[in-house]
């Protein structure tokens, strides 16, 4: 099975598969959200992942709080389900807490919901791939993902390149699926982009909603939808701070990337 947790884990490596399994075998017992894509129901749940950001302090600094107990990478996306999306070059978000720039890793894996394995189909691991506080987007226009295929995706700060196992990262799980006919007619009637929003929010496409509500201009509307999407994610969060965490997810600034 093709390591989905950083490389630099060597010495998990064992550990950490074990109880990715164990994970799925708890996980193929239990119900779970059925999305809009039919395919995507209770015996189809997404892999169990470890090491999310919730449990991790973070990268810190001289001029970082003690007292703040926001973890230091959030990623905007479903926990426990699989993220929908219809894009194969879709946009990733993830929240950072930490005035300062770190390094960053970003790893794209194709999952194979039937063999239970993984592999690396994207890394982005380079100098200039910095975090900034606030929001981050990461548009993947070199990389075209498959329709009907299940992938993981993780980000990581780079804390202390001589410590990885103290570094922050969190993963989630998606899946590329089909235009249904009835919703893809209704957007080709609509050049309204809070029309469109409303139609792939309706339909359980988070990463097209997502992306849309994030990048889009301050109308009222799509204000409350950005709002009502970031609340999914602070209440999915592993820590009691969920209101607070909404507040810092609100009021940020966002930082868009190409690669």
């Amino acid at each position: 099975m093709t390591k989905i947790l950083r490389p630099s884990q060597k010495c998990l490596r064992k550990s950490l598969f074990k109880y990715i399994d164990i994970g799925l075998s708890l996980l193929l017992l239990m119900p779970t959200t059925a999305l809009a894509d039919g395919n995507n129901n209770s015996n189809d749940p997404p892999p169990q992942t470890t090491g999310t950001s919730g449990g991790s302090r973070g990268c810190e600094t001289q001029s970082e709080t003690s007292s703040s107990r926001i973890p230091a990478l959030i990623l905007l996306a479903p926990s426990q389900i699989y993220g929908q999306t219809l894009a194969t070059r879709p946009t990733f978000a993830w929240f950072i807490s930490n005035s300062a720039s770190w390094q960053m890793e970003f790893r794209l894996y194709e999952y194979d919901q039937a063999s239970k394995q993984s592999k690396l189909v994207k890394e982005i691991k380079d100098e200039n791939f910095k975090s900034s506080p606030g929001i981050m987007m990461l548009s993947l226009s070199s990389s075209e993902l498959l329709v009907g295929r299940r992938y993981l995706w993780q980000v990581e700060l780079v804390c202390d390149a001589n410590r990885p196992s103290g570094n922050p990262f969190a993963t989630a799980a998606m899946k590329v699926v089909t235009f249904k006919p009835d919703l893809e007619k209704q957007l080709s009637q609509s050049n309204d982009v809070l029309t469109k929003a409303n139609l792939y929010n309706q339909a359980d496409l988070w990463y097209n909603t997502l992306k849309i509500a994030l990048i889009s201009k301050d109308q009222p509307k799509l204000r409350e939808l950005k709002i009502s999407l970031l609340e999914q994610v602070a209440n999915g969060s592993e820590t009691g701070l969920k209101e607070q965490i909404q507040v810092e997810l609100t009021k940020s600034a966002i930082h868009q990337l190409q690669r």
